[in-house]
């Protein structure tokens, strides 16, 4: 996950002024969005947890994130969407956009819950509380493989020869739909990966529940 945020942050610029020919305007607007994305996924969560529960509901939500992220740039490449500069385009990505970034939020926060469930499991296991060792290990897997997406990136550009130093005038069609055939993959592959950790996690709310009784029997 850490991996596809690197990749993702660091050709967000090249996709919105190149691949899109967006202006500093029109990139600023859908930065913005980020605070409707945040009310997406800080509402969904609850209603995700309690329908599907965590496991289940970050495994859904992870795929339909992984699916909405490049479904414009997927149109692009088969033709399907009108040339830069048309008003729908801005749009178009600014709502995709938007409803991503809030599903990825609402799996974030699934999976923050999932790995804070982990720690009565381990303190019925060893007698110790660690929810501190959990999320520090967390965060620091975290921001130790982040800077391997922003290698990624590096490959991805280099495959899409993408010309260094190139202003959006500069850069040919060949090379635009280069870089987007190349990074759908690419995000696609980890996002995968990530996919498949999160399903091989066993801790149900039933088991759950029978770790916090267990503990509530052990205390004085």
């Amino acid at each position: 996950g850490a991996i596809a945020a690197g990749l993702s942050a660091s050709l967000s610029f090249y996709f919105s002024a190149f691949f899109w020919g967006f202006s500093s305007e029109q990139i600023g607007l859908i930065t913005t969005t980020v605070f409707v994305s945040a009310a997406i996924g800080g509402g969904l969560t609850p209603v995700v947890s309690r329908r599907l529960g965590k496991q289940r509901g970050a495994v859904i939500i992870g795929v339909l994130a992984g699916l909405v992220l490049p479904m414009p740039i997927i149109l692009r490449l088969f033709g399907l969407l009108p040339p830069n500069g048309d008003p729908a385009i801005f749009w178009l990505v600014l709502v995709v956009t938007m409803i991503d970034v809030g599903l990825i939020i609402c799996f974030q926060a699934l999976t923050a819950a999932m790995i804070a469930d982990l720690v009565e499991q381990a303190e019925l296991k060893t007698g110790r509380r660690s929810e501190g060792i959990f999320f520090a290990a967390n965060t620091f897997i975290r921001k130790a493989v982040q800077g391997l997406g922003v290698m990624a990136a590096s490959v991805v550009l280099t495959l899409a020869q993408f010309p260094k130093g190139a202003t959006p005038v500069d850069v040919g069609p060949d090379s635009l739909w280069q870089l987007g055939a190349t990074y759908v993959p690419a995000i696609w592959l980890v996002w995968v990966c990530m996919i498949v950790a999160v399903s091989r996690y066993r801790l149900s709310r039933e088991r759950h529940e029978a770790n916090l009784a267990a503990l509530a029997e052990r205390s004085p």
